[in-house]
């Protein structure tokens, strides 16, 4: 299988040729060939995937124009050792499943991208990146990038925090996290990742997962008190063609 994949949602997403470059097993020679071939083949972007320590990675994504655009950490908890804390029911006035779409959900999309590299890359449009997370609330939603999506209410109902979840096999992902900006210093963030592992636990999973930047050190900060661990670090370039 060729390490350079041509991405079709993403291609039709931003309306041009878009692949993805998996760089880990690749000489420098080789991976400036495949950037010359991709130019010739008309891909605009390309998304560099690169180990931290590929030195010579690195240099080749530099000199092709690449722009490191995430460092994204994997942070994962094995939650079958997990101490039962109570059931999600306790917390069914504030923390409830959702299916409807709602603006203020969208803005808590939105806060949860904040270090999005679809938001810091300047040659994006500012559209592409609210677009985006969007377009994943909706899909959550509607059960096609999440099983369930879970939201923090006041008592008048508004929404004031977000989490979306899925399952793989044995592993459940955080997707979307956000918890608004006057709503926090209240344990709302701590209250979703609970529900996550409860609700992971009653579909028999195992494993929960959740993937954020280290330029994000909140985020990094918050997953390890709550249990998580490094698991996996990759650096995603933005090699525009």
């Amino acid at each position: 299988m060729s390490p350079l994949q041509r991405l079709a949602w993403d291609s039709g997403f931003l309306g041009f040729p878009v692949a993805r470059l998996v760089a880990q097993e690749l000489s420098a020679a080789a991976l400036t060939a495949l950037l010359h071939q991709s130019r010739a083949a008309g891909i605009r972007l390309i998304y560099l995937i690169a180990d931290p320590a590929a030195a010579e990675t690195a240099v080749v994504a530099r000199q092709a124009g690449g722009w490191l655009a995430d460092r994204k950490m994997t942070f994962t908890q094995e939650i079958a050792a997990l101490p039962v804390a109570h059931p999600i029911g306790l917390h069914a006035a504030q923390i409830v499943p959702v299916s409807v779409f709602t603006p203020q959900l969208e803005c808590l999309a939105w806060q949860s991208g904040e270090f999005s590299r679809f938001r810091r890359d300047a040659r994006f449009e500012r559209h592409v990146f609210t677009d985006l997370y969007s377009q994943w609330l909706r899909a959550s939603l509607a059960g096609e990038m999440a099983r369930v999506v879970f939201a923090s209410l006041t008592p008048e109902g508004r929404e004031t925090g977000l989490l979306t979840l899925d399952q793989q096999g044995n592993d459940a992902t955080i997707g979307l996290l956000a918890v608004a900006a006057e709503a926090r210093g209240h344990g709302i963030a701590h209250q979703l990742v609970e529900t996550a592992q409860l609700q992971a636990r009653a579909w028999g999973c195992t494993r929960l997962q959740v993937v954020t930047q280290r330029d994000n050190e909140a985020a990094c900060h918050f997953y390890t008190r709550c249990g998580f661990e490094l698991s996996r670090e990759e650096r995603i370039y933005h090699v525009w063609l």
